[in-house]
């Protein structure tokens, strides 16, 4: 009855779908007919911004509409049972609280139930998930409204979309294009043994030795590479020495990195859950945090594969980039069409579809093309970019893998 109740609520008062709709569609339990209901008033919504509410009639009419060739008698039973709820103003927060409650109870007696007959073992733990999903959904619906006014005049809106943070990239297309470091969410992409990740080691390193003598840090979120190699490889960078040098003079090396900024920067292997990674934004405070590889990490209650489990993945990150004030950048593959490439685009990220760069603010393809001559040359492109002015834009640059270091 609850769910019924709720679906008259949403057809009844954009204001609250338009709050709750996300809260609701997060129970993966719900029954798939009521589930499809509630996603057409949340269409209808996004069709007719303008409108406050629908009657029954105008739902059944989209519903049709959407599926021609469907029997909707089960649908409409659905909506005239929902019509037919007694609900009032108290619906609103206790309603969905008890709705969200019982289902999460659910979950966790799912988890339970086979553990006390003895069917099964060790899966305790998996109730730290459920009740931290729990959590997660009762503090955003009890947070107060998200929609935010703007009282900047024109002038204002525009000057402070041109500025940017000051902390530069080590790329002029990067500078001219993204702008300063900003709480956002970027991806690079690239082919296995490309570069990728001595890009974004020589990006740590950059921003680094712009926070020497600074109480600023970065942080690195790791879940494939040995995380040793990689600090050695960022002290490289940011000396732009060579290894050999940097391995014959380990003792100066190190010194010379820790007055150069690198001890801002902060190394983290095996992290494969959201949760360690808020563990460790909050405990640093890292102006930027690189999450390698950011399709790997676990977001709990995410049960979703392939495209639909990375979009929500990224949009995990999106949403805490704003909360945790932190430039999240991440690293993913570029699929095969990606290979002996140049241009990359957001059509080369590995495994996903359109809601994957939806939820970017900016993305950077390194692609490299597999001819003589060329082994140095890398062809660096902002296929998206929500920062700044906007602008996408493409630069040849050169890749010395010795050093660590892309330069234009």
């Amino acid at each position: 009855m609850e769910i019924l109740s709720i679906i008259k609520f949403f057809l009844t008062d954009a204001t609250q779908q338009v709050k709750f709709h996300r809260h609701i569609m997060k129970i993966d339990n719900l029954d798939k007919a009521q589930a499809g209901v509630l996603e057409a008033i949340d269409e209808l919504y996004q069709l007719f911004p303008e409108k406050k509410s629908f009657t029954p009639a105008e739902l059944k009419v989209y519903i049709k509409k959407k599926n021609p060739s469907r029997d909707i008698t089960h649908t409409a039973a659905i909506v005239d049972s929902a019509m037919a709820q007694t609900i009032g103003p108290e619906i609103t927060k206790n309603l969905i609280e008890a709705v969200v409650e019982r289902h999460m109870a659910a979950k966790l007696m799912a988890i339970c139930a086979p553990i006390v007959s003895n069917q099964t073992s060790g899966g305790l733990i998996d109730t730290e998930d459920v009740m931290q999903e729990y959590r997660d959904l009762v503090a955003s619906i009890d947070r107060p409204d998200q929609l935010q006014d703007c009282d900047l005049t024109f002038e204002e809106a525009m000057t402070f979309r041109a500025t940017d943070s000051g902390i530069k990239w080590p790329l002029k297309i990067l500078n001219d294009r993204i702008g300063g470091v900003s709480p956002s969410l970027g991806v690079v992409i690239a082919r296995p043994d490309t570069g990728k990740t001595s890009f974004i080691l020589n990006c740590l390193a950059y921003f680094a030795a712009q926070f020497r003598k600074t109480p600023h840090q970065l942080l690195y979120c790791g879940n494939e590479e040995g995380i040793i190699g990689l600090k050695a490889r960022t002290g490289v960078s940011l000396l732009g020495v060579d290894t050999e040098w940097a391995e014959q003079n380990a003792k100066a090396f190190g010194e010379q990195v820790t007055a150069k900024g690198g001890d801002c920067i902060r190394f983290h292997g095996g992290v494969k859950n959201v949760r360690d990674v808020d563990t460790l934004v909050k405990r640093y405070k890292p102006v930027v945090t690189v999450l390698d590889q950011i399709g790997k990490f676990k977001v709990p209650g995410n049960k979703l594969e392939g495209p639909a489990g990375l979009a929500v993945i990224y949009q995990y990150f999106r949403e805490k980039a704003q909360e945790y004030n932190t430039m999240f950048m991440g690293v993913a593959q570029a699929d095969l069409n990606g290979s002996n490439k140049q241009w990359l685009t957001m059509d080369n990220i590995n495994a996903s579809k359109t809601d994957v760069p939806g939820e970017l603010d900016w993305g950077i393809g390194i692609g490299c093309v597999d001819e003589p001559g060329m082994e140095t040359v890398r062809f660096i492109n902002v296929f998206k970019n929500k920062l700044k002015y906007g602008r996408k834009g493409r630069s040849q640059v050169s890749f010395k893998a010795e050093k660590c270091r892309y330069s234009d």
